[in-house]
């Protein structure tokens, strides 16, 4: 569990050095200690209940307007142990995801086109504009990700989502249908779907080249230190 929690604390470490990186910090001399960043991070996630529904529920109540009834599907449901998981909402970086798996039977097409209306309303009202937008991690080239779009737009690349804006940061939003191996579909689909699965956190703020070129930058002045921080964490 700790090794996959790895993936999300370099997005936040990137991220939280983005802001380290200020004029303010730089006037100040500021010099930021990532192992004591990471320590902390990693202390946070074992003693707080963070592999949770009530966590995901935390998170996204700290984005005004969002509920978790707002993103649940209207059938009944199950959380299996480590299908939520959210960061403390202070930390202004993070994400939270949560997996619903259903409680008996298959995933029909329209439940799952049911859901995915749903959620999309639900971030739509949620946010600053009143609608969500295509995001950064999905605009194409010579796309304004900050345009408005469509769920049917938003659904139909390789990986589904948009992101919307709130209090002028972008959050980015990454839903799926999942399947079961084990079990072969009996309404004619290529495999047992049985569970939605949503990921509502800090998107993309510039685009990704921009983002990319600040994260090389960072990661070769602090590259020694994150890696002494995570080997000594995981032994």
């Amino acid at each position: 569990m700790k090794k996959s929690f790895f993936a999300a604390l370099i997005l936040a470490l990137t991220l939280l050095l983005f802001a380290c990186s200020d004029g303010e910090a730089e006037q100040n001399e500021t010099q930021f200690n990532a192992q004591d960043y990471i320590d902390e991070v990693f202390n946070e996630a074992d003693e707080v209940q963070s592999f949770s529904e009530a966590a995901v529920e935390r998170y996204l109540k700290s984005i005004d307007g969002l509920e978790i009834d707002a993103i649940k599907p209207d059938w009944e449901y199950t959380v299996g142990n480590y299908g939520a998981y959210a960061d403390d909402p202070s930390s202004g970086y993070g994400h939270a995801v949560i997996a619903f798996t259903k409680a008996s039977g298959e995933l029909a097409e329209d439940e799952y086109d049911t859901w995915l209306t749903k959620v999309f309303n639900a971030t739509a009202s949620a946010s600053q504009d009143g609608y969500n937008i295509i995001g950064y991690e999905f605009a194409g080239d010579g796309e304004d990700a900050l345009a408005e779009t469509t769920l049917e737009d938003a659904v139909s690349g390789f990986i589904s989502g948009w992101a919307f804006r709130k209090n002028d940061k972008i959050y980015v939003v990454y839903v799926s249908k999942e399947y079961d191996s084990e079990k072969e579909s009996e309404l004619g689909s290529l495999f047992y779907y049985n569970k939605v699965k949503i990921d509502v956190g800090a998107g993309l703020q510039k685009s990704f080249n921009d983002t990319l070129g600040e994260a090389e930058s960072y990661f070769e002045e602090y590259s020694d230190e994150i890696k002494d921080a995570i080997d000594d964490y995981l032994g």
